[in-house]
């Protein structure tokens, strides 16, 4: 995991201000909720983090590197998104193992991420897809949700 940082960081959708001179935080492995109402600009600040956007002015930064120009595919940030995209004729396990092979990573860590609890559920053991939390669950650690990313620092809207 990393720190990720804003610094007066400014975003519009043609007039409407979505993100207003945000700064904020998140420590590294620390447990961050992004709270507020409709239209407050949770989400464009989450996309903005991972790369979906670009700010139109201010700073981001993750593991004190700014990130402005970086793809999202190597900010190695996870985004669950609203609504998610798993193969449903997979597993929650095989789900997770996807996104993690589709990212390289050795077959042993990928066996110690799925055996970390996912996969250990009813919905596995049937052999069918997740529902509900478990679809958050699956992205997160690895799944093919939208843009494949590491769940490190892990950022979820909803």
């Amino acid at each position: 995991m990393s720190d990720v940082r804003l610094e007066h960081v400014t975003f519009r959708y043609g007039d409407v201000m979505a993100a207003d001179d945000v700064t904020l935080h998140v420590r590294e492995g620390e447990f961050f909720a992004l709270l507020g109402p409709s239209g407050s600009g949770k989400t464009t600040i989450l996309r903005l983090v991972a790369g979906f956007l670009q700010p139109q002015s201010g700073a981001i930064t993750i593991g004190g590197r700014p990130v402005a120009g970086i793809p999202p595919y190597e900010r190695h940030i996870g985004f669950v998104f609203q609504h998610y995209a798993l193969f449903p004729h997979m597993t929650v396990a095989e789900n997770v193992a996807f996104g993690l092979e589709s990212r390289g990573v050795p077959r042993a860590e990928i066996r110690r991420r799925v055996s970390g609890g996912a996969g250990s559920g009813p919905a596995d053991r049937a052999g069918r897809a997740p529902s509900g939390p478990a679809f958050r669950g699956a992205t997160a650690a690895g799944g093919p949700g939208p843009g494949h990313c590491d769940p490190a620092p892990g950022f979820a809207t909803g």
